[in-house]
């Protein structure tokens, strides 16, 4: 297989809803953090992208496919720039370490934009996301059933190597 980490754009909002809405029940509720997470909230979050301002990634196939994302939600707190960190890969793309591509990708994405505190959530019971994010060098933190990363600014991470072979 073959795929290409690349810089999403408004004009892959068709694409990135059709990755999303591909996702399984249960790999919606790991992916949003949610319960049961309806097509329509699906489309409610593509639409609410801020392309202007957020990190969207995504492993496009060579025929133009996206099957992973990675959406860098940019905001202010405490006077510093954060990054929430969120992902998905297409179920078929799982076990390959795309993931932790993707979460490489993003972090020399931030790395190169002058650092920012990178976050990120998950339920405790999704272990590939605390994987990913202990793969990352990220804090973790539990609070009942879910679990918080951090990292803080750093110096420059390498960047992920791009395309990538699968």
């Amino acid at each position: 297989m073959y795929a290409a980490i690349v810089e999403l754009s408004a004009a892959d909002l068709e694409r990135i809803e059709t990755h999303l809405l591909r996702l399984s029940v249960a790999d919606r509720s790991l992916r949003f953090a949610a319960g049961v997470v309806s097509d329509d909230t699906v489309r409610r979050y593509v639409g609410s992208i801020d392309f202007g301002r957020d990190c969207v990634l995504g492993l496009v196939s060579k025929r133009g496919q996206v099957f992973g994302l990675a959406h860098g939600a940019v905001f202010d707190a405490h006077g510093h720039r954060h990054i929430e960190a969120a992902f998905s890969v297409d179920a078929a793309w799982r076990g390959r370490g795309l993931g932790t591509r993707l979460m490489d990708a993003l972090l020399a994405r931030t790395a190169n934009d002058g650092g920012v505190v990178v976050i990120g959530h998950c339920a405790v019971r999704n272990r590939a996301m605390r994987c990913i994010f202990e793969h990352a060098g990220m804090a973790l933190t539990r609070e009942d059933d879910e679990m918080t990363a951090r990292r803080e600014p750093s110096g420059a991470v390498a960047a992920a190597a791009w395309p990538l072979a699968a």
